[in-house]
């Protein structure tokens, strides 16, 4: 049995959720698993058998819209958090004495303590790996990037010179601006398991380093599903989510009531909180609103999918042969949502305000094309038989000792 301890963001459910399938199959094999996240993931994990663990004692983080939606704010919360858990941490696993570290690929930290302490440092990667060729495949991510970075010039260069000072303290090598501007999102490591398809990420054969393209982690028993959410097949079911992070639109959900209001489908919405629903006011008979849902459940029944488009959503949906609708809230959900409109598995939402016709000609369009459905179940299809967990677990089992292996043979 080897130790492995496994370091995600505190708050970022779509970076953790895709995780949670893994970590129980490591379990399962035999591993034991320490796992740092926030305290709202901790029965999450606790009751899958891992050892879990809070950043308490270094940072005070929950992963918000307000962190996540550009580029270099959230590459220097990134690097805050490393600055002041980087050497709690190495001492603290010193005593430890893990085999191999996993981290998502938003805790920069987890790949640095990797180094410092020697030993294998493996990547989990919810969404693309982020590399320059992203931003060729995407005239309009590359250029917002690009802007960004000019206009923020002053804040890359400080930020170097802390990751070089940090560097210093933790005894591991700098090696160079333009590698770390790219890699502070990619994080490579010594293995990289990337929960998507080779279909999605641009470029793919251009990008280097030791990739696995796992398809999507979807736990089928994920959710406890109530009698309130048993689904009839009367009328076609459209699921409506902007997720656990930016879900605070209120008119938004506002305009899907209008757009759906008596019409031939059946509507669920997660909106996100309690207080939500009442603002509401009292909805037609086809249309519910609830603060949670079981996700994976409804998408089992649903014909549409109105998404934010994060990458765990649209994974989830898809892997159901679930056509999409996406409405965007940040950056790199707005690049979601053109790559898979590009791939004839969604219709992109162009407006930052979609009016009730909007949303209600968008799930006509995607419900009604039936070209649409059949590349929805294929892209489905892909994300199944690319393994998943299971090949999750063979790569990482495999890699750490494989590599001991060649180091002493």
């Amino acid at each position: 049995m080897a130790k492995v301890v496994f370091f995600n963001m505190p708050g970022a459910t779509g970076h953790i959720n895709p995780t949670l399938g893994w970590v129980e199959e490591l379990i399962s094999r035999g591993e034991q698993v320490i796992y740092y996240a926030g305290e709202d993931s901790r029965h999450k994990l606790s009751r899958l058998g891992a050892e879990y663990r809070t950043y308490d004692s270094w940072f005070d983080y929950s992963h918000s819209a307000d962190g996540s939606t550009e580029l270099i704010p959230m590459a220097l919360i990134q690097l805050r958090l490393a600055e002041a858990c980087c050497e709690g941490l190495i001492a603290e696993l010193r005593e430890e004495s893990p085999d191999y570290i996993i981290y998502d690929s938003c805790c920069i930290w987890g790949k640095y303590i990797a180094e410092a302490l020697g030993i294998p440092a493996i990547n989990s990667l919810t969404t693309l790996v982020s590399s320059p060729y992203v931003l060729i495949s995407d005239y309009r991510l590359g250029a917002h990037i690009v802007k960004e970075l000019l206009l923020g010039v002053g804040k890359v260069f400080s930020a170097r010179k802390r990751l070089i000072k940090l560097f210093k303290k933790i005894g591991v090598r700098y090696r160079g601006l333009i590698y770390h501007v790219f890699d502070i999102f990619a994080n490579v490591g010594d293995l990289n398991i990337v929960f998507n398809t080779k279909q999605y990420q641009p470029f793919v054969n251009q990008i280097k380093g030791n990739f696995k393209y796992v398809g999507a982690s979807v736990p089928e028993n994920r959710d406890a599903v109530s009698e309130q959410f048993n689904i009839s097949d009367n009328n076609p079911l459209v699921y409506i989510s902007l997720g656990t992070v930016n879900n605070t639109n209120l008119n938004f959900f506002k305009n899907c009531v209008q757009a759906f209001s008596n019409k031939p489908y059946d509507v669920i919405m997660s909106v996100g909180e309690s207080s939500r629903i009442q603002e509401l006011g009292p909805l037609p008979n086809n249309i519910q609103a609830y603060a949670h849902v079981p996700q994976l459940h409804l998408l089992k029944h649903a014909s549409a999918f109105i998404t934010h488009g994060g990458m765990n959503s649209l994974n989830e949906g898809l892997y159901y042969g679930v056509p999409l609708v996406i409405y965007p809230q940040q950056v790199e959900q707005a690049f979601n949502g053109r790559r898979f409109q590009k791939m004839g598995l969604a219709k992109l939402l162009g407006s930052e305000s979609p009016s009730a016709k909007d949303l209600y000609d968008a799930v006509v369009f995607v419900i009604e094309d039936p070209a649409m459905k059949g590349r929805a179940k294929a892209y489905g299809d892909v994300l199944k038989t690319a393994g998943g967990v299971v090949t999750a677990a063979d790569e990482v089992l495999d890699y750490p000792f494989k590599k001991k292996r060649l180091a002493s043979a």
